[in-house]
């Protein structure tokens, strides 16, 4: 095969510098040829994959986080080839994404495993907005698209300047508790195929293609990233006390069956915003876009190699 590597080279801090190497080393060692492209910025990664779908290759390796992998999702599905094959090594501070495959640790048998799995099918999403001058914004994501207390935690973890002493999952939760410790409501409408199924204060929704968010958080156990639906969360609790339990049960799906929390499956999902200047957006760990949006399932459009 042909291979292509998409990688964020600040992916997960140190930690991620050191997770390279192995992995660098073993691919090396199964494809010679391969070739290997950094992103410079932000949203360089999209670039990347738009130009490299359009060449001589046979797949694009995702060597990141589940920002990069929404960029090179994004960069893909926008190319002249959609159908570029996509692989991952999970090199980031969430890694979430890929939680959704059952992929070898080692990284010599994850080499060897790409280097065998067939190809297949999955899902993706689709995010319509309009940016401050009313023009249409048109942006895929690849897991989890969320708005509520989960962008405030994903502003806090990506924010520049600020110190990685912590990296991976536990910065997700440091920064979770925080941010759960100075919480308030928000104001949303939640639209599920038509239907108004959440109208006033809420913590969160997730609208999720896989199961995984904030680091290892199992948002929404029955999420399925091939069977051409969302899993919609929809969290209600208003109270600091009831959303730090909460927070607790995520990793472990303990919060299935709670009260404030229920689940809706759809193949689109609007958003409202009742209150615009408290709408904190993530997306895939990132925030590309702001104010009020309708995400849509686009069944079968990726193509992985996993």
């Amino acid at each position: 095969m042909k291979i292509a590597v998409v990688r964020n080279p600040i992916a997960g801090g140190r930690t991620g510098q050191r997770q390279w190497a192995p992995l660098l080393a073993a691919f090396r060692a199964r494809f010679p040829d391969m070739e290997i492209h950094e992103s410079r910025s932000s949203g360089d990664a999209r670039r990347l994959a738009c130009e490299l779908a359009a060449g001589p290759y046979d797949l694009l390796l995702v060597a990141g986080g589940d920002g990069t992998i929404s960029d090179v999702v994004d960069g893909v599905l926008t190319s002249s080839r959609p159908d570029m094959p996509l692989a991952f090594l999970p090199v980031g501070t969430g890694c979430d994404f890929v939680r959704n495959f059952a992929l070898p640790a080692d990284p010599a048998a994850l080499a060897d495993h790409i280097a065998n799995a067939p190809l297949r099918k999955i899902d993706a999403g689709l995010l319509i907005a309009r940016d401050g001058n009313g023009s249409e914004q048109r942006r895929h994501f690849a897991n989890i698209t969320s708005a509520g207390i989960s962008g405030e935690i994903v502003d806090a973890v990506n924010a520049p300047g600020r110190p990685r002493i912590l990296n991976g999952p536990l910065r997700f939760l440091v920064h979770s508790a925080l941010a759960m410790l100075r919480y308030r409501p928000y104001d949303f409408e939640v639209l599920v195929d038509g239907m108004l199924v959440h109208q006033g204060r809420l913590a969160l929704v997730a609208i999720a293609n896989g199961g995984w968010f904030g680091g290892g958080m199992h948002i929404t156990p029955d999420a399925d990233i091939s069977d051409g639906m969302f899993e919609v969360a929809v969290m209600r609790e208003e109270r600091v006390l009831g959303l730090l339990n909460l927070l607790g049960r995520l990793h472990s799906a303990g919060h299935v069956g709670h009260p404030l929390l229920s689940f809706h499956r759809a193949r689109r999902v609007e958003v409202r915003p009742r209150d615009p200047a408290r709408f904190p957006i993530e997306v895939d760990g990132e925030a590309p876009i702001r104010g009020g949006f309708v995400a849509e399932i686009l069944p079968g459009v990726l193509t992985v190699r996993t």
